[in-house]
């Protein structure tokens, strides 16, 4: 039995709002949903799986309608989906009163219930979000048939104890798959038969890295799943060295030279490291207005001298400030504290 597994679609995001590519982004989400339903139709797919989130917010009635359609498109693949946090079913949610094709199965039920497809001799279970958050630990009384079908569990979450669902208590589960969703990141368990496929596209530039979906087969040997990259969009980080010496015309001509490289689906989180001259800030604006960046983080610190400073200024505010900041417990807050401060109060 050949499924495919997708979560976290997030169709009506809008990422990057404020570059030029914005338009081009919002449309990356249902580009990507459409591909799977291609790939569904052409690899003869008996059953998709939808891990909740398919809407990055209430879906609205033509959105049901349109993604109605697309399912439409493979009326030979079982559809099997739940809601999650975004698009959770409250009581006026427009998924409570939509009418899907005969294909298309909704496990609506606040506590777990299963889908039986005895033509695949398969049962789906999950459950649905009705609010943002779950009540904690709904799977840990579930009862599993055993009478030769195939399982598999919809589900959300795989990382955070905050969620309903902990992966520890499935290790010796009788399901054949889990196919999760919750966490935007793809990656397998320690046995393929658990999944969590993350979004389909990064939703933002934090979500670097290869979204995509799984594709697998359930047979006699067992399950098998392959990660599938969708390449409309990847998040890459780009991390620049900044010295005393580094101007932003050669920053600018390292991004560049970087971006010509690259795919044209590479969109650049850049980090700057290392220390800029005392009292000299660098331009991250006119980094950020470079076309495929989508996020400039500078990181860099500045080389002041804080024992001379301190003892020129000891009479002052600013060496005062120095002290008071030098006694707390030193970390990254403090660090960053201490050269804003100085940087605000030499400025005056």
């Amino acid at each position: 039995m050949k499924f495919i597994h997708i979560a976290d679609v997030h169709l009506g995001v809008k990422p990057d709002k404020d570059k030029a590519w914005a338009k081009e982004r919002e449309e990356h989400s249902w580009q990507a949903f459409r591909d799977v339903i291609t790939k569904a139709k052409e690899e003869q797919v008996q059953l998709l799986l939808i891990a909740g989130n398919l809407f990055h917010r209430q879906p609205l009635i033509r959105e049901l309608k349109e993604v109605s359609r697309e399912f439409s498109r493979i009326p030979n693949t079982q559809v099997a989906l739940i809601a999650g946090d975004c698009d959770y079913l409250g009581p006026s949610s427009c998924y409570q009163v939509f009418t899907w094709g005969e294909n298309v199965h909704f496990l609506k039920e606040k506590k777990i219930s299963y889908i039986e497809f005895e033509e695949l001799r398969t049962r789906v279970y999950g459950l649905s979000y009705w609010r943002r958050e779950m009540v904690r630990n709904q799977y840990d009384n579930l009862q599993v048939k055993k009478d030769g079908y195939y399982n598999i569990l919809l589900a959300r979450g795989a990382d955070r104890d905050s969620t309903s669902f902990r992966p520890g208590i499935w290790k010796n589960s009788v399901f054949d798959y889990m196919a999760l969703g919750y966490t935007h990141k793809p990656k397998q368990m320690d046995e393929p038969k658990l999944a969590v496929s993350g979004a389909l596209q990064p939703i933002n530039c934090k979500e670097t890295g290869e979204h995509g979906y799984f594709m697998g087969e359930l047979g006699k040997d067992g399950c098998k799943a392959d990660f599938y990259p969708i390449q409309y969009c990847q998040y890459v980080p780009m991390e620049l060295n900044v010295n005393q010496d580094t101007t932003e015309d050669e920053l600018k001509r390292a991004v560049s030279e970087q971006i010509e490289k690259a795919p044209a689906f590479h969109f650049f989180k850049i980090i700057l490291t290392g220390v800029c001259p005392s009292g000299l800030s660098i331009d991250t604006e006119d980094l950020a207005g470079m076309e495929r960046v989508a996020q400039v983080v500078n990181q860099c610190q500045p080389d002041y001298d804080f024992e001379k400073l301190k003892l020129r200024y000891q009479q002052q505010i600013l060496g005062r400030y120095i002290e008071a900041l030098e006694k707390m417990p030193q970390n990254e807050i403090t660090k960053k504290a201490l050269c804003y401060g100085v940087e605000a109060l030499l400025a005056e």
